[in-house]
């Protein structure tokens, strides 16, 4: 296999997008190459942090996709040679890997991309644009990820301010019994404000959002209506009775919730949680001294997000190791296919293996017993000896 692609690391967003592929364009390239004999099977992972282009083919393959490429996306070649990453055999099976479990993602261990390379294979699959390899590697790096989100806490532990503070909502609203809670949202339409909404509605929690322009954000279009309200900003103490919790995260010089304000909608005593992701304060600070009050200010996650950062190098060590022993695995099934595919080739050889069972059983007992190396150099060495009649 081999694969070419940018990534965040290399290549600045303006000219990451020229390299993007809608789903749609992604089925037109890549049969078109699979048409034009460049490759023999493929597919391509497009996200706002990385394009790369996997395939199967041939020594000339990856000339062949680099032109076509170009040609493709009206691409300068100066671009494809100065940004585009090239990785083929066990470099580029590990690369995948490494891209699948999320150890090349911008936040280290994030679930989105597992769920974005699924999509892409199934949509290759579906365009009957995958092969054997890449069916086998793809599966496989499928699971990988899968056992490496069960086996370590990279992809539980979040260092997203925003994302902690979504689990932190929902750990407050199980611990009080509040199924079916609502949480307000004051500056919904920023860009810390944004994101909790988002991973309040995945949560199935119900969100009230408060916006001086009183529409809609366009970020909450794709969720039910009735799980996501916006509301005049200067309404929000007329909502405040509705909401278990609320979460601040302006850039207003002024508080956004007053004490005095409050307690003119609100008994002494109502329990609420109060989250300020704002500096300076969005939330007077006099209203943690109610009864049933809690208010956690930006420190408090900063320091969790920290704490959290640290775990995550803790297990990323054990991640490297779950995908080291992956990757091996994996190239050890393709080096066994690629020696079963030439004797199939070959009808005196395929008819002298068939026959022979113990030679199979030698096979896969080797697979167990050598590493991905050996077991190519071994399988090669006796490809070569049968080809040359046991010389």
């Amino acid at each position: 296999m081999f694969c070419i692609g940018v990534s965040y690391k290399k290549t600045p967003a303006g000219i990451r997008q020229k390299f993007a592929f809608s789903k749609e364009e992604q089925c037109q390239f890549i049969g078109k190459l699979i048409k034009d004999n460049i490759i023999t099977g493929g597919m391509v992972i497009s996200t706002c942090n990385r394009s790369e282009i996997y395939f199967s083919g041939t020594g000339t393959s990856t000339e062949g996709v680099t032109k076509e490429l170009a040609i493709y996306k009206n691409l300068d070649s100066g671009d494809i040679k100065k940004y585009c990453l090239f990785y083929g055999g066990q470099g580029a099976v590990k690369h995948l890997f490494n891209v699948t479990c999320g150890l090349d993602s911008m936040v280290l261990g994030e679930d989105e991309i597992l769920r974005q390379v699924k999509e892409a294979y199934l949509t290759a699959v579906e365009q009957k644009y995958i092969n054997g390899e890449l069916n086998i590697i793809f599966q496989d790096a499928l699971n990988c990820a899968k056992t490496g989100k069960s086996r370590t806490r990279l992809s539980s532990t979040s260092v997203s301010v925003a994302t902690i503070t979504a689990n932190t909502i929902e750990k407050y609203m199980y611990e009080n019994n509040l199924s079916g809670g609502k949480v307000m949202i004051i500056g919904i339409t920023g860009k810390t404000g944004s994101v909790v909404a988002k991973d309040l509605l995945s949560k199935g929690i119900h969100v009230i959002g408060t916006s001086r322009k009183h529409k809609t954000d366009s970020l909450l279009y794709w969720h039910d209506k009735e799980m996501a309200e916006i509301i005049n900003f200067e309404d929000r103490y007329l909502y405040i009775n509705q909401v278990c919790a609320v979460v601040s995260a302006t850039i207003s010089p002024h508080y956004t919730l007053t004490y005095t304000e409050y307690l003119k909608y609100v008994k002494d005593g109502s329990s609420m949680l109060f989250i300020d992701l704002a500096v300076p304060y969005d939330i007077d600070r006099t209203l943690s001294g109610l009864s049933g009050i809690k208010l956690l200010d930006i420190d408090f996650f900063n320091t969790l997000s920290r704490k959290n950062a640290n775990i995550k190098l803790s297990e990323l060590g054990k991640a490297e190791e779950i995908l080291a022993e992956c990757v091996e695995n994996t190239m050890k099934k393709i080096y066994i296919r690629s020696f079963i595919s030439k004797i199939q080739k070959d009808r005196t050889l395929y008819n002298k293996f068939k026959k022979d069972k113990a030679f199979s059983h030698m096979v896969y007992y080797l697979k167990d017993l050598l590493n991905s190396s050996e077991l190519k150099d071994l399988l090669g060495r006796i490809y070569n000896k049968e080809v040359n009649g046991g010389k």
